[in-house]
């Protein structure tokens, strides 16, 4: 809940910072400062590696208290060695994949230096997930936003120009190493190991974890790396607009997917019957947050776009936007899927039918871009998306999962025709009112449909009130998926 708060105040500032910087930098600044995150985004699997994941998995055994600051102090001993020439790396692969783009050239250059501190704020990351304590983390989300949004706001307000304005993306990787390393240092007492021989078998430990990162990185930048290639300026703006509006609604799953990470590895060596009610809530959860996402975001799109982006990006923004709106939605449930076959040790499985995926990603992307522009980039996202939770489903039984709760959609429909019915009641008045109204209508309706039954209600109250939950070992099993 801690996460969740701070992730919510930090929608509002993103939307402020996104929106200085689109009407800021126009159409086409706008489209090569997104071409140069999409691209550096490819390099972001190396800030980590997969190392996270495995030492995560290596401290829910016994000797998980002693192991983990020495684990970690490896991880950032490794990561202050390579962070560097990652980013260097980058900036050479960008300086020739876009030869005779001078800009976008130099845009790259700048966005590579937060590799560097993506790379060493990653290490710390297994520590508040061990120790289940985000307010560091928490600090560091909110921190940063709002450094963005005065940095942003400066830029502008002295039209420093799209470089500096790229320097901006640089500053919250910077904000999160700091606080993160402070937060961290308070739970774990740790401090950098040049262990090259603990290194390389954590490394090879982490290697399938390392390889679903991987395929997942360029799973989500390969289309706006693609689009950046095949098409204009304008229409890379459009997919930039609609992909950061569409995916700060991704916090809630994964803030779930981050806190219920340990939780659902635990579970699945030590008790194999909460693993499956931890699944299984965590399906209906999210289920509960998406139907919202899809539903209502395909006729709010347009309106969304052009209070942000101004009216030069409604036309060509809003069609892809309601397209991510669905996809992230379907998204919702790819979270909880991958961490419930990392933990059943199917990591194998999981990479082999992510780069099926990407294959049919690229492959649509590479179809479609030339058509129909940023808009190929939604039908090809939603396609594999919905791919990708229905292939996993099988898999899943064979672990003991079971499958989708389908039975539980027909108590979302009172509170998404409730949403609607509000949505049109207010739809004349500013964004702000129907978007509000909306949001209580569905929560309203949704309880009454029975969507949010006395399990998930004690749950989501209890996760309020973190001081009354039972010790680890002793958890009630209501409060499992919250946890």
């Amino acid at each position: 809940m801690l996460q969740v708060t701070a992730r919510v105040l930090a929608v509002p500032l993103s939307v402020v910072a996104l929106g200085v910087a689109t009407r800021y930098l126009g159409t086409h600044d706008y489209g090569v400062l997104t071409t140069a995150v999409v691209f550096v985004g490819l390099f972001d699997t190396c800030t980590d590696l997969g190392v996270s994941t495995a030492i995560i998995r290596r401290a829910a055994g016994r000797d998980g208290d002693t192991a983990l600051p020495r684990l970690v102090g490896v991880n950032l001993g490794f990561s202050l060695v390579y962070a560097l020439p990652l980013a260097l790396v980058a900036s050479g692969v960008g300086w020739f994949a876009y030869a005779g783009q001078p800009q976008v050239r130099l845009a790259v250059l700048v966005v590579s230096a937060g590799l560097v501190f993506s790379s060493i704020a990653s290490c710390f990351d297994p520590v508040f997930d061990v120790r289940v304590k985000y307010s560091g983390v928490a600090a560091a989300e909110l921190g940063s936003r709002i450094l963005t949004v005065a940095a942003a706001l400066v830029v502008a307000t002295t039209n420093a120009g799209l470089l500096a304005m790229c320097a901006v993306q640089v500053l919250p990787p910077l904000l999160r190493m700091i606080i993160s390393a402070i937060a961290a240092g308070r739970l774990v007492r740790f401090r950098p190991t040049f262990a090259p021989a603990e290194t390389l078998r954590l490394l090879r430990e982490s290697l399938p974890f390392t390889v679903i990162i991987l395929i997942a990185i360029v799973y989500w930048r390969a289309d706006g790396v693609l689009l950046s290639m095949l098409s204009s300026p304008e229409q890379v703006a459009a997919y930039g607009l609609a992909l950061q509006l569409a995916f700060s609604l991704t916090l809630l799953p994964q803030v779930f997917s981050r806190s219920a990470l340990f939780t659902i590895n635990e579970s699945y060596v030590t008790d194999q019957a909460r693993f499956r009610q931890a699944v299984d809530r965590g399906y209906r959860f999210l289920l509960l947050v998406a139907a919202p996402v899809a539903v209502l975001g395909v006729p709010l799109a347009g309106r969304i776009v052009h209070a942000v982006g101004s009216s030069s990006f409604t036309p060509a923004a809003t069609p892809v936007l309601r397209l991510f709106f669905v996809a992230v939605a379907v998204s919702f449930l790819t979270g909880i899927v991958s961490d419930a076959l990392v933990a059943a040790r199917q990591q194998r499985f999981l990479s082999r039918l992510s780069m099926a995926n990407l294959v049919l990603n690229v492959a649509l992307n590479a179809v479609l871009i030339p058509l129909f522009g940023a808009v190929g980039t939604g039908i090809s996202l939603l396609v594999t998306e919905l791919s990708g939770v229905v292939c996993t489903q099988p898999r899943l039984r064979r672990s003991g999962v079971g499958g989708l709760p389908l039975g539980y959609l027909p108590h979302l429909a009172p509170g998404l025709a409730a949403a609607l019915l509000a949505l049109w009641a207010t739809w004349s008045l500013p964004l702000a009112v129907p978007l509000a109204c909306a949001g209580v209508a569905y929560v309203l309706g949704a309880w009454a449909g029975g969507a949010i039954p006395a399990d998930m209600r004690t749950a989501l109250l209890a996760a309020l009130r973190p001081r009354s939950i039972a010790p680890t070992g002793d958890l009630p099993t209501v409060d499992v998926s919250v946890e």
